[in-house]
């Protein structure tokens, strides 16, 4: 395979700060010349204690480092391995980091690092760690890691599965990557790549255009007949009934009474033309309850059915898992079709510009496009999600997505590949079309013009969609997105309308008629001038927003902020700033104008692609202008910081009306679903919150679990002082925790209300627990979400703690969890500007926002913590709650009215302890 010298090495640190931390174990393999493998491993002797998480995940004993000698005496054995060597690791750059600074040298040779390799030539993998890329890929080793010669050695094998990835490709893949890839590590063995399939295939042909992969019909692409269209909807009750299709089918199912009933008030509902709103308690098995009526009902009556998730897994799993299972045991066919929003498609056309220009991306963002390069060649839909975990991707999406309101398919030369015009024609032939939200609720802004022709609805997770529907319908701007917007009109080096203007000029002058030009020469001139004038308005503005945020999170603009020192400097920055987006607008248009009578193909694509820049402008200018109209009650309008960036939000403090008027009024039924809903058994809260009228029919469908035998609910009475409004005695409230972590052998999770009191708990937490041997997981900016989950229930004896985002979607069955404790009820805090704003709205309407709204809204996330534990039949476990104001309090009963436990405990703190070990014990 190679000629040179090549060394994979892998280590075993103290942690992760390379800075700080040490090497414990060092191994590395060297492959020269096809000669047989030589290996170098030895223990190290650190200088400080090892964490014991260390010492269990590699399984070394400390004894053994203790009898092994210091690194420094390896030094010289080293570094004449590593000579002349191109070296090679997972995540090279932390080994070689450690290695350099302990060792006091610099590695001045070739590196190739696998997992930059892995991310480029297997891009849809979901992780990345080494674990995972060795299963995933079927290497065929055995080996326990997080040992240094075992992961050296699985590094060679995943090196080797990269190479021979490589070859497969065409020689007209590397004549684009190795361009793309100047200045990196990886462009010199891509190089190496090129030359090998230069010399094995040189017949092999070299081709110029996009590489695709070839198009999949899919599985729902049979031919649709009526045929095996059951005529009476008893079909449904017997489908789901003990004996009846589903149990035929299914290995493993049981008939279960409430998803009978589930599916008979959605097939009952569609054939009055009715909307349902139903609350299925955790593992009735809502999605095959309303899937099999809605595919009945599509098939028989030729209409569409949306099915619309508020989460990207739940839609992934309708489509990718039930649809197709329901697809080969139903006695008719149907089609199918997943469709999501432009942006999450790839546009070809927009990515062969990007190619174009290299030279215009960081190291980071070329990976990411060779990434994409290899990816084109076998995506069927051309989907974001398929990607979205190679880092760097995200930056560069923007630029090559199908986000484009200049697109013209006709006029597309790449419009027979684009795979937004596949989803959207698979959509308009299918039967059931699976969305999100967010989509649906585009549709509605766009007047029903982005999703194909429907009456029928089911929306699952449907206590979203009034939050969803808020984002949708507000606005929000941050600097980053105007400097984008700009550089599609205008930047110094790369593509934007005035450089494609520019760069063909002569073609323009001689294709436009000369008035024409002159006319719109007088214009265009002035786009460079016009965008500064706009980048530095922006600049101005967003420094003076980080003064007004100060240590704040957020900042609502009221009509009281006029009367602040700083508003009218602020007021006027605005205002300056519309008038600047205004002028550029003015000469967007009058570049419109001068072309718009000119019946010449070219210039009809170049007055959509003008017409799509104004068209941005004026979003930008619609925001800015409704951020200053502070005197509108049915408005909010805030600053904010999320992560580095500052955004300038607007939004309606209601949208029940434009649900009830834009979507529920042009439906001939909808169906709403959630397993958490209702409050106290009521639905009023939420029908009013959706704008549906108080007499919708609603079901109330309750869990197949059995929770009084299944778990407990434990509520401490006295770590709180009702005497400070609610607050916590932390001291004991972390000592406490501990304590149940200990008992419970980790398998926690700890559910917050504020990432404040996360970061105040994490540091004493860990020290208490891990001498235990019980790891401390936390949420936080290093890690996603899905990785702390994941490390969560790889360790069974891990504390995890989450806050707002950790209190629904998870879902771990099995003694993987077996406790989690709610710190707090769940109150939005009353001073963040959508729930102030919505608050002062209602107490205007005469209604009372903390019981209207407040409440209602806590009670449902409540529910969502609380049915974090039960997942399945065989889970067991107990649900510990801190917060005594649902005892002591007068509203407390419609927390605990509203699950579906009508027993508990309450009790001191060391009782519930007590009480702890006796369920331990049972």
């Amino acid at each position: 395979m190679f000629t040179e010298k090549i060394v994979v090495l892998d280590l075993e640190t103290t942690g992760l700060d390379t800075e700080y931390d040490e090497i414990i174990e060092y191994a590395a393999w060297c492959i020269d010349n096809n000669k047989d493998p030589v290996v170098q491993n030895f223990l190290v002797k650190p200088t400080r204690t090892i964490p014991p998480k260390v010492l269990k995940l590699t399984g070394i004993d400390e004894s053994e480092l203790q009898n092994a000698a210091p690194l420094l005496e390896h030094r010289e054995e080293i570094i004449q391995f590593l000579d002349g060597a191109t070296l090679v690791g997972h995540n090279l750059r932390f080994d070689l980091h450690f290695l350099e600074r302990l060792l006091g040298i610099k590695f001045r040779q070739m590196r190739w690092d696998t997992l930059k390799l892995a991310q480029i030539f297997f891009p849809s993998m979901r992780q990345f760690r080494l674990s995972d890329l060795v299963k995933k890929l079927d290497l065929g080793l055995n080996e326990p890691f997080h040992r240094a010669q075992a992961d050296s050695w699985a590094t060679w094998k995943l090196f080797q599965a990269c190479w021979l990835k490589g070859i497969e490709l065409d020689l007209g893949f590397y004549k684009h990557a190795i361009p793309l890839l100047e200045g990196t590590n990886e462009q010199s063995f891509f190089k190496a790549l090129e030359k090998e399939i230069s010399r094995k295939f040189p017949e092999r042909s070299i081709r110029t255009d996009l590489i695709l992969a070839s198009r999949e019909e899919g599985i729902f692409h049979q031919e649709q007949t009526t045929e095996g269209v059951p005529d009476s909807e008893d079909w449904i009750r017997d489908c789901f009934a003990s004996g009846g299709l589903l149990e035929r089918k299914l290995m493993g199912y049981e008939s279960r009474p409430g998803q009978v009933q589930m599916a008979q008030g959605v097939s009952s509902a569609f054939q009055a033309g009715q909307n349902l709103v139903v609350e299925a308690g955790t593992g009735t098995g809502k999605s095959y309850a309303y899937l099999i009526p809605a595919l009945w009902w599509a098939r028989k009556t030729g209409k569409k059915v949306v099915v619309a998730t508020h989460t990207i897994p739940l839609q992934e799993q309708l489509y990718q898992k039930d649809l197709p299972v329901l697809n080969n045991i139903l006695p008719f066919s149907f089609h199918g079709a997943l469709l999501k929003g432009k942006g999450n498609y790839l546009c070809l056309k927009k990515w062969l510009s990007l190619q174009s220009y290299p030279q215009e991306l960081s190291e980071q963002e070329r990976l990411a496009a060779a990434s994409i390069m290899v990816w084109i060649s076998e995506t069927y839909t051309g989907d974001l999600q398929e990607i979205a975990q190679i880092y760097g991707v995200s930056r560069i999406w923007p630029n090559i997505s199908a986000e484009n309101e200049s697109c013209i398919p006709q006029k597309c030369p790449e419009s027979g590949n684009c795979f937004m015009l596949r989803a959207r024609h698979k959509a308009e032939e299918a039967d059931i079309i699976v969305v999100n939200h967010s989509l649906l609720l585009a549709d509605v802004k766009a007047d029903h013009n982005v999703i194909p022709e429907y009456h029928e609805l089911i929306i699952d997770e449907a206590h979203h969609l009034h939050q969803a529907a808020l984002e949708q319908l507000g606005q929000e701007v941050c600097q980053e997105q105007i400097v984008r917007a700009l550089e599609q009109v205008y930047r110094p080096i790369g593509s934007s309308l005035y450089g494609s203007i520019k760069g063909r000029q002569a073609y323009w002058v001689q294709l436009m008629p000369l008035g024409v030009w002159e006319s719109f020469q007088v214009y265009w001139t002035e786009m460079p001038a016009a965008c500064n004038a706009i980048t530095e308005q922006a600049e101005e503005l967003f420094a003076s927003l980080k003064q007004i945020l100060g240590l704040n999170q957020s900042v609502r603009i009221t009509l009281s902020s006029a009367e602040e020192t700083w508003w009218p400097f602020f007021a006027t920055q605005v205002e300056n700033l519309i008038s600047r987006l205004k002028t550029l607008k003015q000469f967007l248009s009058g570049m419109l104008q001068a072309i718009s009578n000119q019946e010449i193909d070219e210039l009809t694509d170049l007055g959509y692609e003008i017409s799509a820049r104004i068209r941005d402008n004026e979003l930008l200018q619609q925001c800015f202008e409704l951020f200053l109209q502070i005197e509108d009650p049915a408005r909010v309008n805030w600053i904010e910081i999320s992560g580095q960036r500052i955004y300038i939000k607007t939004s309606p403090v209601d949208v029940s009306h434009l649900l009830r008027e834009k979507l529920f009024d042009t439906l001939e039924a909808a169906i709403l679903t959630s397993a958490t809903i209702g409050i106290a058994g009521s639905f009023a809260h939420y029908l009013a919150e959706v704008g549906l009228p108080p007499q919708t029919m609603t079901l109330n469908v309750q869990s197949p679990f059995n929770y009084a035998e299944q778990m407990q609910l434990l509520i401490v009475k006295d770590l709180m002082d009702q005497q400070k409004s609610g607050l916590f005695r932390m001291d004991e409230v972390i000592r406490f925790i501990s304590e149940v972590g200990i008992r419970m052998k980790g398998r926690t999770l700890v559910l917050l209300t504020s990432h404040l009191s996360l970061r105040q708990m994490e540091e004493p937490l860990r020290n208490l627990l891990e001498p235990a041997g019980i790891e401390v997981l936390a949420q936080g900016k290093s890690k996603s979400r899905a990785a702390i989950l994941a490390e969560f229930q790889e360790n069974p004896k891990a504390v995890l703690l989450g806050a707002n985002s950790f209190w629904e979607g998870i879902d771990i069955p099995g003694e993987g969890l077996s406790c989690v404790i709610l710190v707090k009820l769940p109150f939005w805090p009353p001073n963040m500007p959508l729930i102030a704003a919505r608050s002062e709205y209602m107490e205007q309407q005469g209604k009372n926002p903390f019981q209207d709204f407040l409440l209602p809204e806590a009670v449902i996330r409540f529910k969502q913590g609380f049915g974090r534990l039960i997942r399945s039949k065989s889970d067991r476990g107990v649900v510990i709650l801190l917060d005594s104001r649902v005892i002591a309090k007068k509203y407390g009963k419609v927390f605990l009215s509203s699950l579906p436990l009508s027993t508990h405990v309450r009790d001191n703190h060391d009782r519930i302890l007590t009480r702890l070990d006796r369920w331990l014990a049972t």
